[in-house]
């Protein structure tokens, strides 16, 4: 994946986002939109799952599925295609777009401090550990940010959030697959607590490949992820949505993503450093150890 990608998924969405504005206003009211680690994304597209279950795309359709029983729990429509299906980001723009929604400041997604790798490939395994940060200067805000580590440009992402209704912190392992954007169960952390996010390749099949996210000693947030692509390219990020209002950004110059590992699957062996590249808007990122077996990248709030 080019390093430009994110710049040019950023300058889509905003493009589509003025489309918005300038559709015709509808009969009925707009629908009611979820803020997600994709951006903003209407409610109807956002699916709530357990770590039992899973969204599939199966003869061009998505379907909810109890993975014990084979179950099809719920017929979720026709999966996306298009140009912009592949990417959450600007697919998230062009369901906005779609649906007349005017464009908001929150509405982009990864537009923080997420430097990625987007050139790793054969991927196994991917975690990091960080410590829950502190609460916001203002701690009653429940203006929204998240933290996380991800494969394929975050379509697979453990995320520890911030705000979105409630002035708590809480994890939840997160995921893009034929068009809609599926979250695991959420579990609320404390400031002070160590999170390690971890995403493993499981098995390849019949076009699926199948990879499991969770949180270390939170078994079930953990989710079985099963796409028609291989995940490649891994990524850090901090993707506030607190408008550079410092003081409902985590109350700490930075978060450090820690003991960062990168494995690769059998017959491949994984560099020995991560090239780490692409910020976006953020004012700054500290490579400290750019290791794939114990590195560290910090990701700085407000500055460095």
């Amino acid at each position: 994946m080019p390093t430009t990608f994110r710049i040019a998924a950023l300058i889509a969405a905003a493009s589509l986002g003025a489309a918005a504005l300038a559709a015709p206003a509808s009969a009925h009211a707009p629908e009611k939109t979820v803020l997600t680690p994709y951006g903003r994304v209407p409610q109807s597209d956002v699916v709530q799952v357990d770590n039992h279950q899973s969204l599939e795309v199966v003869d061009g359709q998505v379907e909810k599925v109890d993975l014990r029983s084979r179950t099809v729990l719920a017929r979720l429509g026709a999966a996306a295609t298009g140009p912009a299906s592949a990417d959450p980001y600007r697919h998230a723009a062009s369901l906005r777009a779609r649906a007349g929604i005017a464009a908001r400041t929150d509405d982009a997604g990864l537009g923080g401090n997420c430097p990625a790798d987007w050139g790793q490939k054969n991927i196994q395994s991917f975690s990091t550990t960080w410590t829950v940060p502190p609460k916001p200067a203002d701690s009653t805000s429940t203006t929204t940010y998240f933290i996380w580590n991800g494969l394929a440009g975050g379509a697979l992402q453990p995320v520890l959030q911030w705000g979105n209704g409630t002035a708590a912190y809480q994890i939840a392992n997160w995921y893009y697959v034929g068009g809609k954007y599926a979250h695991g169960t959420y579990l609320s952390v404390a400031p002070g607590a160590s999170l390690t996010g971890r995403i493993d390749y499981v098995s390849q099949g019949n076009g699926t490949y199948t990879y499991k996210e969770s949180f270390a000693g939170h078994p079930s947030a953990d989710v079985t992820v099963n796409r028609t692509s291989v995940a490649d390219g891994v990524i850090e990020c901090f993707e506030p949505y607190t408008d550079g209002d410092a003081s409902k950004n985590p109350d700490a110059p930075d978060v450090a993503m820690k003991n960062i590992d990168l494995t690769d699957q059998p017959g491949h062996t994984a560099p020995p450093t991560i090239a780490w590249t692409g910020d976006s808007s953020a004012a700054g990122t500290k490579v400290v150890n750019g290791s794939s077996s114990n590195g560290e990248v910090d990701l700085y709030f407000n500055g460095m």
